[in-house]
């Protein structure tokens, strides 16, 4: 029935634009299972590749051992528009107001449900071990399962012992930077271990701390103490950190280590990233579309192995793209760190006015804003300004 595009169609159409479609896919897959579609699952994949195609924007998978099976059961949530994922992925705290808020009280004063609550919810958030096992051996291998499935061994990691940071040559209003401390070969990662322990602004923080400071803004002259104190943490958060809309709308990585600190590499001359060339830089890249190859893990509607490295894939994956020198500095791509489609001009338009001496980055504004007698985050080990 889910293989028919006439009832696939009346599905997706009589949801609304945050519609949600909830299905039971069967028993648990095992990691002895093959892969979707080739065995015994290929009526399942079938029908996600329907959905898919009719333009659910986002398809989770998890397990449920309490449906009075004889075994677990996978269950698989489709959502029709790509920012409910910031409702999938919210925190046990913010689910369990929620539930207090939606839920009535049972007359015998017991808890109304038994087998769920925040943190079972946030469980749901990673998919099994098995679902993305089973995703991997399909026949033709999905490009995430090469990319994401642990550390390349071929890359030599750089410690932070081979790091330094100091004052950037790039310029006046360049602010600190990051540096070689000791030559780094080509196709090295940098610093993993502390990579691994970024922070994050996630979309409700976010969503909070930018209302917060745009009501202080409108009312500064009667609380003018409210965005003085905002501001610091503001700014460190879009001074500091990388913007992606992966969990659905808007949020913040904030390297907790010394990369923090990796300036941009104007006009395609970055040695630290993902890709050695994209065809384009700040300077001429289209400013009324964010190109695809930006884009596409944000397109991505079902994938187990994304899901269970989003932190990886949110804070490490760069690598060093050319040997590096003792006392040169480390530039980074700043393009690949604009994750938000809707301020996509607005954001290279900044990088451009920077790169050509116009204008200071956000850090190196905020510290020349309040005449600071010391650098204001010499105690935060960031700087992307």
């Amino acid at each position: 029935l889910y293989k028919d595009n006439d009832f696939v169609d009346a599905l997706y159409n009589g949801l609304s634009g945050k519609g949600v479609f909830a299905i039971q896919i069967g028993e648990t897959e095992t990691t002895s299972d093959p892969g979707d579609d080739t065995g015994p699952d290929q009526d399942t994949a079938n029908m996600m590749r329907a959905l898919q195609s009719v333009g659910f924007q986002s398809m989770h998978n998890y397990d449920e051992g309490h449906s009075h099976f004889q075994a677990p059961w996978s269950y698989l949530v489709c959502l029709k528009d790509s920012k409910s994922r910031a409702s999938w992925y919210r925190t046990a705290p913010e689910i369990e107001i929620e539930l207090h808020q939606r839920l009535h009280s049972t007359e015998s004063g017991a808890p109304a449900l038994r087998f769920f609550d925040g943190s079972i919810m946030v469980d749901y958030q990673t998919p099994p071990k098995a679902a993305e096992t089973t995703y991997c051996r399909k026949e033709d291998e999905p490009w995430e399962c090469d990319e994401y499935l642990g550390i390349d061994p071929e890359f030599v990691n750089a410690p932070i012992s081979h790091l330094e940071a100091r004052k950037s040559t790039l310029g006046e209003h360049a602010g600190r930077g990051l540096f070689a401390a000791q030559d780094i070969p080509m196709h090295s990662t940098l610093d993993l271990s502390g990579s691994v322990k970024a922070f994050y602004f996630l979309p409700l923080t976010l969503s909070v701390l930018e209302d917060f400071y745009e009501w202080a803004d409108v009312n500064y002259d009667e609380y003018a103490y409210v965005e003085d104190e905002l501001s610091s943490v503001y700014t460190f958060a879009y001074g500091y950190g990388y913007v992606a809309t992966l969990l659905g709308e808007k949020h913040v990585t904030v390297d907790s280590g010394i990369l923090s600190f990796c300036n941009h590499g104007c006009n395609g001359t970055f040695s630290y990233g993902e890709e050695e060339s994209l065809g384009f830089t700040e300077m001429n890249v289209d400013l009324d579309h964010a190109p695809e190859a930006l884009l596409n893990k944000i397109s991505i509607v079902y994938s187990p192995v994304f899901e269970r490295h989003l932190r990886q894939i949110l804070a490490v994956g760069d690598y060093t793209l050319r040997d590096i020198h003792q006392g040169e500095e480390i530039t980074c791509d700043y393009l690949s760190f604009v994750g938000d489609p809707v301020e996509w001009e607005e954001d290279v338009t900044g990088l451009r006015a920077q790169c050509l001496g116009e204008t200071r980055g956000d850090i190196q504004e905020y510290e020349f804003e309040t005449n600071a007698d010391e650098p204001v985050f010499d105690n935060f080990a960031t700087e992307c300004a």
